[in-house]
């Protein structure tokens, strides 16, 4: 017997022995006295239901998996089962035998859930409280994925491919979901936020788009695609930039506007540390006003007087004054990034 009969074997085996151990928990459930009405209440599946449903799948799919790799490599050993009647008849229905199976598992299971998605009066789920997810964990798992994208990209990837997995699919998809973002905002009327607040919330969430929308222009003007060194650095302004607007978007703690600006303060340091892997110099007879420290350093000053309003107007939310400041920050950025553009000769 070659090894893929010996796998099919051990995986028939498997499905054989999981549903005998179903079969056997499904009629000791049955035979248990229940209290009364309990019985017209469908329960919830168990821990150890979902856990065979579990094993039942990976040996379905250690069973396609063999039998893919089997027929995909084109050996004299595949080519001679597949040449046999009997073996391809023995195929089908195993294949049949585990789909069946595991479609009768899935219906058993989700006959069990209750109606409509509630939970069942007296179960555990309906006297369990609802519990809030953490916004920690849900940061967590987002800085999971992030870290996931650099390890695929630094393991697995070339640095031409770095930076087209950056530049045709993480800038633009991050630009996309910016936008639905920035739409969903406008669509929700309801907001227990003041009107200045939501001012100042727009003008910057507006500004950070745009910056980020710069980063995605600054890695395309990029030439040498083969010595693309910045991934960690654009894969930190992306989840940067998602950080910051969940704080001023979703969030109404008084610091946000302070994280806002000190998010603009580190773009320009960002973009430096950018150019400095990547060993880009500055064009000769550059003036300072076509730098990114003027950006820099007025980010900085509104930084500052941003710690000093929250000292001043404590718990005042709807002061005017903020906003306005807001708004000639944004004219004044405005400014400076149409100066910082070189003329064309």
């Amino acid at each position: 017997m070659n090894t893929l009969g010996i796998v099919a074997l051990v995986v028939l085996a498997v499905i054989a022995a999981v549903l005998v151990v179903v079969a056997a928990i499904r009629l000791g459930s049955a035979r248990r006295p229940s209290r009364p009405g309990e019985a017209a209440a469908r329960k919830i599946p168990s821990w150890y239901e979902i856990l065979l449903a579990i094993v039942l799948v990976l040996a379905i799919v250690i069973l396609a998996i063999s039998f893919a790799v089997e027929i995909a490599s084109g050996d004299a050993a595949s080519r001679g089962w597949r040449a046999e009647t009997r073996s391809n008849l023995f195929l089908g229905l195993m294949l049949a035998i585990a789909a069946l199976s595991l479609l009768f598992l899935l219906v058993f299971l989700l006959a069990r859930l209750p109606a409509g998605g509630t939970a069942v009066p007296g179960s555990e789920a309906a006297q369990a409280e609802t519990v809030r997810d953490p916004a920690g964990s849900r940061l967590a798992g987002l800085l999971l994925l992030v870290v996931g994208i650099l390890l695929l990209g630094w393991v697995y990837l070339d640095p031409a491919a770095r930076a087209e997995l950056m530049g045709r699919v993480l800038y633009p998809a991050a630009i996309a979901v910016a936008i639905v973002l920035l739409f969903d905002k406008a669509t929700r009327s309801w907001t227990p936020k003041s009107r200045t607040e939501g001012f100042r919330e727009w003008l910057l969430c507006d500004v950070i788009l745009i910056a980020l929308i710069l980063g995605f222009l600054n890695l395309e003007q990029l030439e040498a695609r083969d010595a693309y060194r910045g991934f960690f650095w654009d894969m930190v302004h992306i989840a940067a930039f998602f950080l910051v607007f969940w704080c001023l978007d979703r969030t109404s703690m008084r610091g946000r506007f302070l994280v806002g600006f000190g998010y603009l303060t580190l773009l320009p340091l960002l973009l430096v540390l950018w150019r400095w892997v990547h060993e880009i110099e500055a064009p000769a007879g550059l003036t300072w006003w076509s730098t990114v420290w003027p950006v820099f350093f007025l980010a900085l000053a509104f930084f500052v007087i941003e710690i000093v309003t929250l000292f001043v107007l404590r718990d005042n939310r709807g002061h005017a004054v903020p906003a306005v400041k807001d708004a000639l920050f944004v004219v004044l950025y405005a400014i400076f990034l149409i100066v910082a553009v070189p003329a064309v000769e």
